[in-house]
C-alpha cells in the first residue's frame, strides 16, 4: 500500500493505521510470518508497530506505525510522492471473485505537521474494495498505485475541502 502527502505545503505522513478484510477460503494472506519488524511497516516508522493477522477469519487488524521527527524518532515518508506504508503479499487460494477490503483510520493517519488526516467531521475512515479475480492474477496485492492515487485524492479532497470552509 502506498501513501502519500500531497497537500500544498506537504511535509509527509507520519503515522498510519489499518484494517484489511478478506474472504480467508479465497486469500491468504503469505506474510508468514508476520513480523512487524519486516517490511510489512515502513522502517522508517519506529514507534507502536502493532497489527494482527487472522487468515481463518480473514482479518489484518490494527496494523500501524509511527514516528516522531521533531524528537529524531523516525523520519516521515511521503513528502509530494507515494511512498510504500505496508508491503502485505496475498495468495489466491480459491476459485470464485472475492473482495478485499482496506480500511484507513483517519484519525490515526497524522502529518508531520501534527495535522491528521481527520480532519473533516464527517469523515474518521476511508475505506477501498479491491476484487480479487483467480483468473486474472495469482498474487494480489505487489504496492497498489489505484490504493496509493486513491487515498492521495481524497486527502486532497479533505484539503480541498477545508480551504473553501
Amino acid at each position: 500500500m502506498l501513501i502519500g502527502d500531497i497537500r500544498n505545503n506537504t511535509v509527509g505522513i507520519t503515522s498510519s493505521n489499518i484494517a484489511l478484510s478478506f474472504d480467508g477460503n479465497q486469500i491468504q494472506n503469505i506474510n508468514n510470518p508476520f513480523d512487524l519488524s519486516s517490511p510489512l511497516l515502513p522502517s522508517t516508522f519506529p514507534l507502536f508497530r502493532t497489527g494482527t493477522l487472522d487468515n481463518a477469519n480473514g482479518t489484518i487488524t490494527n496494523l500501524g506505525a509511527a514516528s516522531f521527527p521533531t524528537a529524531f524518532v523516525g523520519s516521515p515518508i511521503g513528502v509530494n510522492q507515494l511512498d510504500p506504508f505496508s508491503l502485505l503479499l496475498f495468495e489466491v487460494i480459491g476459485t470464485e471473485t472475492s473482495t478485499l477490503t482496506l480500511d484507513i483510520d483517519l484519525s490515526q493517519t497524522g502529518f508531520a505537521d501534527g495535522t491528521n488526516a481527520s480532519e473533516s467531521p464527517n469523515q474518521s475512515q476511508f475505506t477501498q474494495l479491491i476484487e480479487v479475480n483467480p483468473s486474472d492474477t495469482p498474487t494480489v496485492p505487489e504496492p497498489s498505485m489505484s490504493i496509493g492515487l486513491f487515498l492521495i485524492g481524497f486527502l486532497f479532497f479533505i484539503r480541498r475541502t477545508k480551504e473553501k470552509s
